[in-house]
C-alpha cells in the first residue's frame, strides 16, 4: 500500500499542492499551525472517505473559492489506483463527491480501497476521554477491513435516529410501542454484527498491542479488553423500553460500547502518566497496522502526527526503530532534533509552510 501521489486544491490552507512521498519514511517538519495536520487529514480522508476531526465538510473549504479537492494516486493490491474528493459550497454546508478511477462512490464503498493508520494528538483521548472516541477507533480501522462494516454502521445509525424519534412519541403518547418492534430487530442485526467485529478485531489487537508497548515502554504491560452488549442482547433491548421511554433514546447496543486499557494491573485512565497514555496508544495504533496487514496482505500507510512529543530519549528511540520498517510512513513534527540522524539521511525530509511544502537537500 503506497501513497504515489498528492494533489490538493483549496484544503484547508493548502491552495496548491503537488506532492510525491517516497516508498519508506517521509519526515515533515515545521512549526505549528502550518499545515502539517491538514496534510495527515487530507490522506486520511482518502481511506475513510471522511475528515476524522472536522465536524462539517465546509470546514474543510480553504479562502481561495467555493470548492475544494483532494486526489491522489494509490497503488494497492498490485494495482494504480486514482481517488478523489470533491467538496463543493452549497449554503451552509458542502456537498461530497467520491470517484475512484473517474467512477462515482458512495461514502460508505470507498475504504478499502487504500488504507491508512492514523496517529495525531487528539488520540490521547483513547486513553483519557470517554467511549466515543475508543469507539471511532475501532471503526475507522474495520471500515477498512471488515466487508460490509461500514454500511452496518450507516444502518445502525439511522436506526438509532428513527427509533429514539419514536421513543419520544411514544412517551407523549402520540404513537403505540408496538411501532418500535421492526426498529428492535434491526437494532439487534446490525448491532450484532457490529459488536461481533470489535470483539474479534480487539482479540487479534491485544497481543500485538501489549508487544509494541513492552518494547516501547521497556517492559511496561498493556492490556485491553472489549466490552460490548449483554450476550442475551434480544432480551436486554425488550427489557430496556421503560428506561428507554424515560430517557428518550435507546440504552442497549454497541453505541455504548467501550474499550478498556490497562497498563500493569491499573486503569489507564485513572493513572496513566502523559508519556505512557502517548506510548499506549501509539500501541494501539502499531497494533491497528499490524492487523490490517495480516488481513488484507499489505501494510496500510502510517501516517503519524507529532507522535514524539512527551516521549523521553529511549521511547522515542524504540517508536523509530519500530516505524523505520513498516512501509510508507508519513510523519511530523516541530523540529528534526528528537529524529536520529541515521533515519534523517535515509528518508525524505520536507519542511511544511503556510501550506507550502518543500523538499529538503
Amino acid at each position: 500500500m503506497e501513497l504515489k501521489r498528492l494533489q490538493l486544491k483549496n484544503h484547508r490552507n493548502y491552495r496548491r499542492l503537488d506532492l510525491a512521498p517516497g516508498p519508506g519514511v517521509n519526515v515533515f517538519i515545521g512549526a505549528n499551525g502550518q499545515g502539517k495536520t491538514n496534510l495527515l487529514e487530507a490522506v486520511a480522508m482518502l481511506a475513510l472517505s471522511s475528515s476524522p476531526r472536522a465536524r462539517r465538510d465546509l470546514e474543510l473549504v480553504g479562502p481561495v473559492g467555493p470548492a475544494a479537492r483532494i486526489e491522489a494516486d494509490v497503488e494497492a493490491a498490485g494495482r494504480l489506483l486514482q481517488v478523489s474528493i470533491f467538496l463543493e459550497v452549497a449554503g451552509d454546508r458542502a456537498r461530497r463527491t467520491i470517484e475512484v478511477d473517474g467512477v462515482r462512490r458512495r461514502g460508505f464503498d470507498l475504504p478499502g480501497h487504500f488504507r491508512v493508520t492514523l496517529f495525531w494528538p487528539d488520540d490521547l483521548g483513547l486513553v483519557k476521554a470517554g467511549p466515543d472516541l475508543r469507539r471511532r477507533f475501532l471503526n475507522q480501522m474495520l471500515v477498512q477491513v471488515e466487508p460490509g462494516y461500514a454500511r452496518a454502521l450507516g444502518r445502525l445509525r439511522r436506526v438509532l435516529e428513527q427509533r429514539n424519534t419514536l421513543l419520544k412519541r411514544i412517551a407523549a403518547g402520540e404513537d403505540s410501542a408496538d411501532l418500535l418492534e421492526p426498529w428492535n430487530l434491526e437494532l439487534v442485526e446490525y448491532g450484532t454484527l457490529i459488536a461481533k467485529a470489535r470483539a474479534t478485531a480487539v482479540d487479534e489487537l491485544r497481543p500485538e498491542a501489549a508487544r509494541s508497548h513492552a518494547e516501547i515502554a521497556d517492559g511496561e504491560v498493556l492490556d485491553i479488553a472489549y466490552s460490548g452488549p449483554p450476550d442475551d442482547f434480544p432480551v436486554a433491548v425488550q427489557k430496556s423500553l421503560p428506561e428507554d421511554l424515560r430517557r428518550g433514546s435507546t440504552t442497549v447496543g454497541p453505541h455504548h460500547d467501550d474499550l478498556a486499557i490497562t497498563l500493569g494491573d491499573r486503569d489507564a485512565r485513572s493513572f496513566a502518566s502523559q508519556g505512557q497514555q502517548r506510548t499506549a496508544v501509539v500501541s494501539l495504533k502499531l497494533a491497528e497496522a499490524a492487523l490490517v496487514a495480516r488481513r488484507t496482505g499489505e501494510r496500510p500507510v502510517l501516517l503519524l502526527d507529532d507522535v514524539l512529543s512527551e516521549l523521553d530519549a529511549e521511547r522515542r528511540a524504540a517508536l523509530l526503530r519500530r516505524v523505520a520498517g513498516a512501509g510508507q510512513v508519513i510523519i511530523t513534527s516541530v523540529e528534526a532534533g528528537p529524529f536520529p540522524p541515521d533515519l534523517i539521511t535515509n528518508s525524505r525530509v520536507w519542511t511544511v509552510e503556510a501550506g507550502t511544502i518543500e523538499a529538503c537537500g
